[in-house]
């Protein structure tokens, strides 16, 4: 099933790209009726809202374009927590104490004429338990069609808000929201299906309605893997002693393991609540031009088929803008989620929870490719599915090196302050590395 609808959404982007890819390439590579150079090429239409990723050179004659990149993305420290299990730190966020190989990203996008892409990245990671591991992210085309729409069929992150559509390298803190990764899942939410991405005309310079279908990206991280990885390690520490332990003992570690990860387990099954088999999803973003402060606004939608064989549906809005604090450059974003799933109990009886989370950030470039900032965040978690309500307060520091005209280097040194929902508080430090190469590379500090 999976298979079949990444199939067919390759196959139809491609029942319309051949044709037209065909016809531009007839033209002299010049195409001033359509503005899409402007507001941006399918890459950054449906792609990252962060920043454009490449230089497309709009007046170029060539027929065939091929930018490679590569990110790459470390982090050292530590966390108070159990090896940072608790904290649920998202995909590709640090968990080990000491070195962590979040994440080398390989990609590229490679142009047919001025109308169609190809995007690939694939994501290659390392840590001491789990060893080497990898997922692709995006596998997808990108078809720019007359009339501001623009096409895209394969495998993507889904336009839902704004963090779910950041890969690693694009991140402006060490770990994603806790609200995100709660609603959507450790990764994000990765979409094997297709969307439309059409410029409504307004008063803003650009306002985009997206709507698509598809089904979830099978992913093994989840409850269940960071669960069996939490008794790897205690095996590890404690080597034949965590097997000899007498009764009392053993029930002091069943007791310490439920709260660390929040309750009992729950009467829900946490993976089964994610948006699965089949879905539908859309995104109304605008530029705000209007209200000073307040550069863009956006509202996300999702509903269709969860594990449960049952119905999760998703909303959210988001906001973002920039100001100056004494003449430098400043930033402002916040995020809300709901999700509301309809599950069977552990015992197969039918019932249903809901959740929802908030975050807000803001950050500042304080002196010439030096930054700061700070993110605190809510999620309200639900016992019924052993979710627990969360805290977390994070800043950072960071200075972005220019190496070369397309490559970069940022570092940052975050601290992150939990909350477990009264079954503790963490504290974490992390200096991370992340370098850009290639098309990837934005050229900003953040």
């Amino acid at each position: 099933m999976r298979s079949f609808a990444i199939t067919l959404s390759f196959a139809i982007t491609l029942s319309f790209a051949i044709p037209l890819a065909a016809e531009e390439s007839s033209h002299d590579g010049h195409d001033c009726g359509n503005d899409h150079h402007h507001h941006g090429h399918p890459a950054e239409l449906t792609g990252s809202p962060h920043h454009p990723h490449l230089d497309l050179e709009p007046d170029s004659d060539d027929w065939f374009r091929f930018h490679p990149y590569l990110s790459a993305a470390v982090a050292f420290g530590g966390s108070s927590s159990e090896k940072n299990l608790t904290v649920i730190p998202g995909g590709h966020a640090p968990i080990d104490d000491g070195f962590n190989l979040q994440g080398i990203e390989l990609g590229a996008v490679m142009e047919l004429g001025h109308m169609l892409s190809i995007h690939t990245n694939y994501n290659l990671f390392w840590d001491r338990y789990d060893q080497w591991d990898g997922e692709w992210e995006d596998a997808f085309i990108a078809l720019d069609l007359p009339g501001g729409l623009a096409l895209r069929g394969g495998q993507f992150l889904m336009p839902f808000g704004y963090e779910n559509q950041l890969h690693l390298h694009d991140r402006e803190f060490v770990e994603p929201p806790i609200s995100m990764i709660r609603l959507l899942g450790e990764d994000g939410l990765f979409v094997q299906g297709a969307d439309l991405a059409i410029h409504i005309p307004s008063p803003a310079e650009r306002t985009i309605f997206r709507f698509g279908y598809g089904q979830a990206r099978p992913h093994s991280h989840g409850f269940t893997e960071r669960e069996a990885r939490r008794d790897l390690y205690l095996e590890a520490l404690e080597g034949e002693e965590h097997h000899d332990d007498d009764d009392e003992d053993d029930d002091h570690h069943e007791e310490e393991h439920a709260h660390g990860l929040a309750g009992n387990g729950g009467i829900y099954d946490a993976d089964d609540a994610y948006l699965d088999d089949g879905f539908f999803f859309c995104r109304l973003e605008s530029d705000i031009p209007s209200i000073p402060g307040l550069d863009q606004a956006g509202l996300s939608f999702a509903a269709g088929q969860n594990g449960f064989n049952r119905t999760t549906w998703l909303a959210g809005v988001d906001f973002s803008g920039s100001f100056k604090v004494a003449e430098r450059p400043a930033w402002w974003r916040s995020e809300a989620f709901y999700r509301y799933v309809n599950a069977y109990d552990t015992n197969g009886n039918a019932g249903h929870f809901d959740e929802g989370g908030i975050y807000a950030s803001s950050g500042c470039e304080f002196v010439d490719d030096w930054t700061t900032a700070a993110r605190l965040e809510w999620a309200s978690g639900n016992r019924d599915v052993g979710a627990e309500r969360r805290w977390r307060a994070s800043v950072n520091i960071g200075r972005v090196c220019h190496l070369k005209e397309n490559a970069d280097l940022h570092t940052r040194l975050q601290y992150s302050y939990d909350d477990l929902g009264g079954y503790g508080h963490d504290h974490a430090v992390w200096l991370q590395f992340v370098l850009n190469i290639g098309a990837s590379e934005h050229g900003h500090a953040h």
